[in-house]
């Protein structure tokens, strides 16, 4: 199969369908709050009213999606609206490898007091008046271009249509603008001009290149390359003038974006600045740029089918997901919200990373958690610092353990395991200390998996996670050199288990389901009590506030604790409907029962891709069907860039973040759960479960420095299968178990007509 992108020709997506319409309706009342009119470019630097920039700096606003590009250490953010207080595509320009940075849009370096970073919108003047981009008028969108994923809005300037498209040009620091004018509904010859702006002013260093030096020494830049009309560049902005455009004709003006950081490390190696600038003025600058980018993207995980949902959801994943990680492996576990790291944050974003095809990135954000992030003890960072015993995460363990055996098992490299050897043993069996551990072996503490303190207890995805952990190191003991540990992790994994399922005190399932919590008395948890972080949300506003349904009970089934076709897996599984749309409309699951939110009631969209998740192995295809259609409707479906939740109390949208996490979940469904694409200790197992009905679908998945070429006829029960053109085994259960030794080729599935 070829391997190239798929997205060219997709078509845009209307901007406010479906659900799209009430959030919109939502905005348009916030946007009227903020002040009336909308802001016009003009010569003069804008001005925002404060109720304007408010609106600006909100995280999350009906209408409002997220794109995210980075080349190299420069992190690009595209806002995009629907709803018109302003212009409707902008950009944020933040240091990747900074996460507090991205906490809140006036870090950014674009962001200034009063003008926020409207500055960032182009304008294009006809007849003397400036246009920017119109929120219900604008259409924005990922496609590929010339080979590379490219941001894309289309919008008008009288009858000018202009398609700006911006490309992240791998390792340079800098972004390509590159703009088309289509007179297509001019009546005559006109002559337009578009300008490009900084924040505020700078100065002008040549004819096409206008930078400002920032505070802390960055410096952020602006170029015109070549192209029609005539280039100009003050203190502020670089402009191209006089392109005379006859009816039907297009003109192209490509820019260039950039933020340099002294010793920035570019194409391996560190440049000073004046270098980088020299070498950006190169007549080959851009082809070989392009060309290294194009590169990176072929070397990237695809999949093509009819089916749009599956495709669009996991191009735009493996699209946006690496520029959430700097190079270094430093990420903000939720842009706009948190500006913190978490270990268990960026080992679930490292399996969306690695589902995807991005190796190497992986293995930076793995080295860069094993570093900084896990103590000499085995102690895991939780919002960029470490906890108290009482308040340990015990789920991080297993999460970053699971990731290092994902990475072992994709890539082949084992190399993490052995020089982090003795912090990750420590690591390992940190839960095990007889201060964290209570009957039948399991662990307890007072911080429950969403971070709540509650009274001490037994918490079942601690249990999950601590099992699953300690059999992903008993797989890995030889690289660990821990070979002689391995017996008794397995053995301490198998008590736990057993403790969890069958206990006579203090088993976590009651009522043929599992439970979320026992206190140690063995009593089950059914309420909550914790302090409210606003006056309108549940835990503040209602007496009666329940710990279940609890979508983290989803997480044995995911970790191979429970099956989830059993008879506790689905009645589990069955239980979550309580979650669906609880208190509002559109769709979603909310991460626990509403009336228990500290903070942030509404549909959780990680949560739902557990949810997701577990419906799909436990059978429910109808309802992961519903939830995976959620997901790519629900606002950061058609970026790529999910908010953690969809707010529903007022106090909580101004925060709202853009979480890796959510990205990554949609990866792995695709991957594991649809594809069936999964290991078994060592041994690869392929075993498809299609959604009723679907079309064939073919991926190309990278695999060690090979490809798994997967070909899937269609939907049904396995009749056949060829690996490399020969015919194997199909299991009893429906799965393909590939040769241990094998390295990559094309295993083709062949399921039955219905």
């Amino acid at each position: 199969m070829k391997r190239e992108p798929i997205l060219d020709g997709a078509p845009a997506v209307r901007r406010g369908q479906g659900l799209g319409r009430w959030w919109l309706a939502l905005g348009m009342v916030i946007a009227l709050l903020g002040g009336e009119g909308r802001l016009r470019a003009t010569e003069a630097a804008p001005t925002l009213d404060s109720g304007r920039e408010a609106w600006l700096k909100r995280s999350f606003v009906a209408g409002r999606e997220y794109f995210v590009l980075r080349s190299g250490r420069a992190k690009m953010i595209v806002q995009a609206d629907q709803s018109d207080p302003t212009p409707a595509f902008l950009y944020l320009l933040f240091d990747a490898e900074n996460n507090r940075q991205t906490g809140r849009k006036e870090r950014a370096y674009n962001f200034e007091s009063g003008a926020g970073f409207v500055r960032s919108g182009l304008e294009v003047v006809l007849g003397g008046h400036a246009f920017t981009p119109w929120g219900h008028q604008t259409r924005t969108r990922w496609v590929w271009w010339q080979g590379m994923p490219a941001v894309e809005a289309q919008w008008w300037a009288g009858g000018v249509q202009v398609t700006e498209r911006l490309v992240a040009l791998d390792g340079e620091g800098c972004f390509l603008r590159w703009v088309e004018l289509t007179a297509k509904n001019l009546g005559g010859p006109e002559t337009i001009e578009v300008r490009f702006l900084l924040p505020s002013a700078g100065q002008r260093e040549d004819p096409r290149t206008v930078s400002r030096r920032l505070p802390g020494g960055e410096r952020l830049w602006l170029q015109v390359l070549d192209g029609p009309g005539e280039v100009r560049t003050r203190e502020d902005r670089a402009e191209v003038v006089a392109i005379s455009l006859q009816p039907g004709e297009t003109a192209t003006v490509p820019s260039l974006i950039g933020l340099d950081f002294d010793g920035q490390t570019t194409a391996g190696r560190t440049r000073p600045n004046a270098e980088r600038t020299v070498r950006m003025l190169a007549p080959d600058f851009l082809s070989v740029a392009m060309e290294r980018t194009q590169q990176r993207w072929r070397m990237a995980s695809r999949l093509q089918t009819d089916d749009r949902v599956v495709a669009d959801l996991f191009d735009r994943v493996r699209v946006g997901l690496p520029s959430m990680v700097a190079e270094t492996g430093v990420m903000d576990a939720g842009m706009f919200e948190y500006g913190a790291q978490w270990v268990r944050d960026t080992s679930n974003t490292v399996l969306g990373l690695l589902h995807t095809g991005h190796f190497e990135l992986a293995r930076q954000a793995l080295s860069h958690v094993l570093t900084f992030m896990v103590s000499a003890e085995g102690n895991t960072m939780i919002a960029g610092r470490f906890e108290d015993p009482d308040r340990e995460q015990f789920d991080q363990m297993g999460e970053l353990m699971l990731a290092l055996k994902a990475y072992r098992d994709w890539t082949g490299d084992a190399s993490l395991l052995r020089e982090h050897r003795e912090r990750l043993v420590s690591l390992v069996e940190r839960p095990l200390r007889a201060a964290f551990r209570g009957e039948g072996g399991l662990v307890h503490n007072r911080r429950e998996f969403w971070e709540r303190t509650l009274e001490d207890g037994y918490e079942l995805a601690y249990q999950a996670y601590v099992i699953a952990g300690l059999r992903a190191a008993a797989d890995l003991g030889t690289e660990l050199s821990a070979a002689e540990r391995a017996p008794t992790w397995r053995a301490e994994a198998d008590r736990m288990e057993e403790a969890v399922l069958r206990h006579p005190r203090v088993a976590l399932v009651d009522q043929g389901r599992l439970i979320k919590r026992r206190t140690l008395a063995g009593e089950r948890a059914i309420t909550v009590h914790f302090p409210a972080s606003a006056a309108d949300v549940p835990l503040k506003t209602e007496r009666v506030n329940l710990l279940e349904p609890d979508a983290s009970t989803m997480l044995p089934l995911l970790l191979g604790v429970v099956a989830p076709d059993s008879s506790l897996g689905r009645a589990t599984v069955d239980a979550m409907e309580g979650l669906w749309e609880a208190r509002w409309w559109g769709g979603g699951y909310e991460r626990y029962h509403s009336s228990g939110q500290c903070d942030q009631p509404g549909p959780w969209t990680f949560a739902s891709g557990f949810i997701l998740r577990a419906q799909h192995d436990a059978g429910f295809l109808d309802r992961s069907r519903r939830t995976l259609d959620w997901l790519h409707a629900v606002p950061g479906g058609r970026t790529g860039a999910w908010f953690e939740e969809i707010p529903i109390a007022r106090s909580q949208a101004p925060t709202a973040g853009i979480l890796p996490w959510s990205s990554a979940e949609i990866g792995v469904f695709v991957v594991r759960h649809l594809l069936g694409v999964r290991f078994e200790g060592r041994q690869l197992i392929v075993k498809p479960a299609p959604f009723p009905g679907q079309p064939p679908c073919v991926a190309d998945l990278r695999f060690r420095d090979q490809w798994i070429h997967l070909v899937v006829s269609g939907s049904g029960a396995i009749a056949s299968a060829f690996l490399d053109g020969r015919e194997v085994n199909v299991e009893s259960g429906g799965g393909v178990r590939l040769p241990e030794g094998w390295s990559g080729g094309t295993l083709r599935i062949v399921f039955a007509t219905p």
